[in-house]
């Protein structure tokens, strides 16, 4: 069996073996995987089952695909995309965008912006999941989507069949909650 760390030719020869559907070969492509699809799901869901129950449908979308996988480019950029995706057709399927909120007026302050992003890089990434947790699912996940994984507000609006305004006003939200809730956690901090 192969350590969870090796080099360019191992790791193609791990993926060849995973393609004729290897069962070892398949347990030590997840064990070397799963950590990181997992700290990706998790800012999506709000608890771990829901998160590790993602991944693993993911995983099985990745091994029926790995034959088309481009082994001259990265392994976890495809991955995290295939996950990215599963994550978003499972929102379409169980309905969770069912919010539709328009923002008229009210144009963005970049200075808040601004220091919302200072504050991001003092406190821990633990913390910043617990604040992003905070946040109703489909702001979360909107918020995610445009400012940690760097979707536009267009693509997002196709990839959730959502309107550009919701889009918009999702992510104002979340910046609006999360300053709130950063000024809390810096108060109680010191």
């Amino acid at each position: 069996m192969l350590p969870l760390s090796f080099n360019k030719l191992e790791q193609e020869k791990l993926i060849q073996a995973v393609i004729k559907k290897k069962r070892k070969a398949q347990l030590v492509f997840y064990r070397k995987y799963f950590g990181l699809l997992m700290s990706f799901a998790y800012k999506y869901f709000n608890n771990e089952a829901d998160a590790a129950a993602i991944v693993n449908t993911a995983f099985l979308k990745i091994f029926d695909n790995l034959n088309k996988y481009n082994t001259a480019s990265p392994i976890e950029p495809w991955m995290k995309r295939i996950t990215i995706n599963h994550i978003i057709d499972e929102f379409r399927k169980n309905k969770k965008f069912t919010e539709t909120f328009i923002d008229k007026g009210e144009e963005s302050n970049k200075k808040n912006e601004t220091d919302i992003n200072i504050v991001e890089l003092e406190i821990e990434e633990e913390n910043i999941s617990a604040l992003l947790n905070c946040l109703p699912n489909a702001t979360k996940n909107v918020f995610c989507l445009y400012a940690i994984d760097g979707y536009s507000h267009k693509e997002i609006t196709e990839l959730l069949s959502i309107s550009y305004e919701t889009s918009k006003w999702h992510v104002k939200e979340a910046r609006k909650k999360l300053k709130v809730l950063l000024n809390k956690h810096q108060e109680l901090i010191g």
